[in-house]
């Protein structure tokens, strides 16, 4: 087991490397020799570090052939390791006066509709296709903020007084507690994938095809449980579950629905240990959120109410050229023309090449997502209240432009009434009823890096069986994560750095 973990990190390379070739190097200005703290230093292959208050830094220079140095408030400088070892890996950067260059001096005025025109074919033509493999981080964090949560109990003779007594106690502080603790769960995932699209005669349309090639995973819970709707309601059907006979079996229901037909506390036992016992993840969750992000960055290829370029479903305004990093570029502000067309934002655009550099959005006023009232019939509410997103592109060593950051943060909010029912399974069927009510806000936020996309031979994914199990990896422990230069966002954080 342990010689397959370590060729597994062995083929990640922005992880870990056994035949490291790690300098320490000083970054300095150029006319003080004052250390530059928080310098970021990002190679070719997109490996990075920053330097620390001194100025100093560490990087693993094996592959690399040139690495970029730079710094709010200072000229970048691309100097290659030949270059770099020669100079002792010391690197002096110059303050930037607005040197710009000429384009950037003098960035005319541009008609509206020659720039929407020019970009869209610019990003038909410059964007990466066909069988595509990238290097790819993703992470989820997920807050759930149980703003009501209401429990009763109704009085029965499968529940002696001692023990209702007991099991209300219960289910007042459980409840108590998820209010109090506002559930967090972050899932991170580094790897290498491929992707390709690939149409379907079933179902008559494109499909983008992933195929994971090395992968790592963690998920981290402040409550060492990950708690949905979902999960809190089966806690609390086991707390009543614990107080009625532990002999018999029981089944459950919710109004018209049956949710479990023979439940015993010993099998709910039985399942906790079973799942205590799970460390392990299914490998392609690793490519969902690499999926949505590659989906909802190409707009520009499709003609609905989310290509955000289209006259037919937005109005768009010529904004004021801003800068994006230590350069300037055209601005073009969107909002709805259609009741059906949803968002408003900005689109950041080179003026050398009509590429998009960046794009931000989120739900225009008055508008939201999709929502479900079946409040009165089903006791289910639903709505998506938040939808805000952020896409960075850039320009691989081939100039296409591929999706290198995406950012999408979610709020949904969701009421559910369920009235429960344990009925024993016997020839009294004695029953018990359980009432539950809970309203939660749910904040998501799903970035995906993209550090590196580049075109490849076209590859083959084998179709999956009838009832073939999925392919699942093990994640790593938390000591190992706590050694990687992914963890806890670092490879996003030294990325947007140098936008600022």
């Amino acid at each position: 087991m342990i010689k397959k973990l370590l060729f597994i990190t062995l083929l990640i390379s922005v992880t870990f490397n056994f035949n490291a070739q790690v300098i320490k190097g000083k970054i300095s200005n150029q006319i003080s020799s004052k250390p530059i703290f928080g310098a970021a230093i990002l190679t070719n292959l997109n490996t990075g570090t920053q330097t620390n208050k001194l100025g100093e830094y560490e990087i693993d220079i094996k592959n690399i052939k040139t690495i970029t140095f730079s710094c709010l408030g200072y000229i970048s400088k691309t100097i290659s390791v030949s270059d770099l070892k020669k100079k002792k890996f010391k690197v002096f950067l110059i303050e930037n006066i607005n040197q710009l260059d000429e384009i950037q001096l003098n960035l005319s005025t541009i008609n509206l509709d020659s720039l929407l025109i020019k970009t869209e074919n610019s990003m038909q033509k410059n964007s990466i296709s066909g069988p595509i493999k990238s290097q790819f981080y993703t992470r989820e964090f997920s807050e759930i903020n149980f703003k009501n949560l209401e429990l009763e109990l109704e009085k029965s003779t499968l529940l002696n007084k001692k023990s209702r007594k007991l099991a209300e106690k219960e289910l007042t502080d459980y409840a108590t507690k998820l209010k109090e603790s506002y559930p967090k769960v972050i899932t991170e995932y580094v790897g290498v994938l491929k992707s390709q699209k690939k149409y379907s005669e079933k179902w008559k349309r494109d499909f983008n095809y992933t195929k994971i090639d090395t992968v790592q995973g963690i998920t981290l819970l402040n409550n060492n449980k990950n708690i949905t709707i979902e999960t809190a309601q089966k806690d609390l059907q086991n707390i009543v579950l614990k107080h009625l006979d532990t002999n018999k079996t029981y089944k459950i229901s919710s109004g018209l629905f049956k949710i479990e037909d023979s439940l015993s506390l010993k099998e709910i036992i039985k399942e906790t240990d079973s799942l205590a016992t799970d460390n392990s993840y299914i490998v392609n969750n690793a490519s969902y959120y690499y999926n949505d992000a590659i989906r909802n960055s190409v707009f520009f290829k499709i003609d609905n109410k989310n290509n955000f370029l289209s006259k037919k479903y937005y109005k768009h305004i010529l904004g004021k050229n801003e800068f994006l990093g230590d350069k300037l570029y055209y601005t073009v502000n969107f909002e709805p023309r259609k009741s059906k067309s949803k968002f408003s934002g900005k689109i950041v655009i080179d003026p050398k090449d009509y590429t998009i550099a960046k794009v931000s959005y989120s739900y225009a006023e008055g508008k939201k997502g999709q929502s479900l009232n079946l409040k009165w019939l089903l006791g289910i509410k639903a709505s998506e209240d938040l939808n805000k997103v952020d896409i960075y592109y850039e320009k691989n060593k081939n100039n296409k432009v591929y999706t290198a950051y995406y950012k999408e943060t979610l709020g949904n909010y969701a009421y559910v009434h369920r009235p429960i029912k344990f009925k024993e399974n016997s020839k009294q069927k004695e029953k018990v009823k359980f009432d539950l009510k809970i309203e939660v806000n749910v904040l998501t936020t799903k970035e995906v890096l993209i550090s590196s996309s580049y075109v490849i031979e076209e590859f083959t994914v084998k179709p999956k069986k009838k009832n073939e199990p999925l392919k699942r990896a093990t994640y790593i422990s938390l000591d190992d994560y706590e050694k990687s230069d992914w963890k806890n966002r670092q490879l996003v954080n030294l990325y947007l750095k140098k936008w600022k």
